[in-house]
């Protein structure tokens, strides 16, 4: 009797140690796949995150081009209008913009008279797109600030002060925290470029006095031909 309950309890044992050893097979299994499931989660993350970015550059580009094509159409060619403060111009660049430009690219100097489309797109979309703030808006806004921006250096910070904030020229958090809050509210965003083209004709007509004033109805013109093509009220 002592001999077979020696052996049952041997058998009870082994058992249980080939229990044990199975559930320590599965626990270590689960927190095998869970950690693949938790880099999965995180690759899926980065991918949703890659792909947001990528989809607000290519919605940035399109509108850049867009925005582009109204800027070279309203600036025309070269022009050199003795009452033009900007002077000799072609395609809207001035030729000391022109000549810095080439500078910092180490190219030789030239005449404005001889840039580029290419040499231009760059200049418009660095200085007067990405680097003024303008692009990190949406499609009417970016289009209506880049406009101004060429055509005053004011396309932001006249942004800032339809906004209510410090109209220093910077892009910053405080600019799009504020802009965004606008957004937020049904109709705002007609609302907000109504208010922005109106400091826009205001600005326009305070500088087309005196020798200016030849340009006022032309500045005006090209107000207005941005509101139809945008819808702005």
């Amino acid at each position: 009797m002592f001999a077979l309950s020696l052996l049952a309890f041997k058998s009870s044992n082994s058992d249980s140690e080939s229990l044990n050893n199975i559930q320590q097979q599965i626990q270590s299994q689960i927190q095998s796949e869970s950690k693949q499931m938790q880099g999965i989660s995180t690759e899926i993350k980065k991918l949703k995150k890659d792909y947001r970015d990528l989809n607000k550059k290519l919605s940035q580009e399109i509108n850049f081009k867009e925005g582009l094509k109204f800027v070279l159409a309203s600036e025309g060619g070269i022009s050199n209008d003795p009452g033009d403060k900007g002077g000799l111009t072609n395609l809207g660049i001035t030729h000391s913009e022109y000549a810095q430009y080439r500078a910092s690219h180490g190219l030789a100097p030239r005449s404005v008279t001889q840039i580029s489309l290419l040499e231009a797109t760059d200049i418009y979309k660095h200085t007067y797109w990405l680097d003024s703030g303008c692009g990190d808006t949406p499609r009417r806004i970016a289009i209506s600030c880049f406009d101004w921006q060429v055509n005053s250096n004011r396309g932001f910070s006249t942004l800032q002060q339809t906004l209510g904030v410090d109209a220093d020229g910077i892009p910053g958090h405080e600019t799009y925290n504020e802009l965004n809050f606008w957004l937020s509210k049904p109709k705002n965003e007609n609302l907000l470029l109504h208010n922005y083209f109106v400091i826009r004709e205001a600005d326009y007509r305070r500088w087309g006095v005196g020798s200016q004033s030849v340009f006022l109805t032309g500045w005006l013109n090209r107000s207005r031909a941005l509101k139809n093509y945008l819808h702005i009220p």
